[in-house]
């Protein structure tokens, strides 16, 4: 199997790497950062999520951090469409770029385990068993929300991205709505609303739109996630975070 990004996509790359608010230096997210969420399916209490930033690693000689999504229902959940996700994923300390990935996901009947490795000087993905061809820059939807709290965010733009996972890419957009007051356990903030689509889908799942709450601070927290998924929809909801 092989997918080539065009000119277009790599010129995007290129310009958000250009304009991109901080270095590597001044990110804001470190090393032990941990942001924990009471997670909602249909509006009830099902269980948790959490991001993290676990670790500085080297991956192939390069300097990258760790970052973790989990996901689990709790006893309620379990009975009514049972989750245990856990995405591990390696992005460069310098650009957010993908290095590698190792995902776990059950989601009711459904299970999926894979392992992502780019040789970015060889322009290959290994996926699996898999060898897939790539030009230039790879992100994962997860890594994306770290690379999304260094760019600027300005309402009413709508930006064209690309995403790389279960060994292919997804081309979508991204639209900065509006700005919005959100209050939850972890506290009041004004935050941006940033919706990912790609044909009215979201980009995590294939089966509905999705939202993310932004923090409108220099630290750009991921502050709630809305995703609509095959058998209703699942709110993200910040409880508490380590910083």
């Amino acid at each position: 199997m092989n997918c080539k990004l065009t000119i277009k996509t790599l010129t995007i790359f290129i310009y958000f790497f250009s304009t991109s608010a901080f270095s590597e230096k001044n990110f804001p997210f470190k090393e032990g950062e941990v942001f924990n969420y009471t997670a909602k399916f249909n509006f009830i209490p099902a269980g948790t999520a959490s991001l993290k930033v676990i670790s500085i690693d080297s991956i192939n000689n390069i300097e990258s951090y760790h970052i973790q999504y989990s996901a689990r229902t709790g006893s309620l959940g379990d009975r009514l469409f049972k989750i245990r996700d856990q995405v591990d994923s390696w992005i460069d300390a310098k650009g957010l770029n993908l290095h590698r990935q190792k995902k776990s996901v059950r989601q009711g009947s459904y299970r999926k385990t894979t392992q992502t490795e780019l040789f970015y000087d060889k322009g290959l993905a290994i996926v699996n068993n898999d060898t897939i061809q790539v030009r230039g820059i790879i992100f994962d939807p997860y890594s994306l929300f770290y690379y999304l709290r260094t760019v600027p965010l300005v309402i009413g733009e709508t930006l064209n991205m690309i995403t790389f996972d279960n060994g292919s890419f997804t081309n979508f957009q991204l639209r900065v709505d509006k700005s919005e007051l959100l209050t939850v356990p972890a506290g009041t903030f004004n935050c941006f609303v940033v919706n990912p689509f790609k044909n009215g889908s979201s980009l995590l799942k294939n089966e509905g739109d999705m939202t993310i709450w932004f923090s409108d601070d220099k630290r750009r927290i991921p502050i709630q996630i809305l995703v609509k998924i095959k058998y209703g929809t699942m709110k993200l909801i910040l409880k508490s975070f380590s910083l």
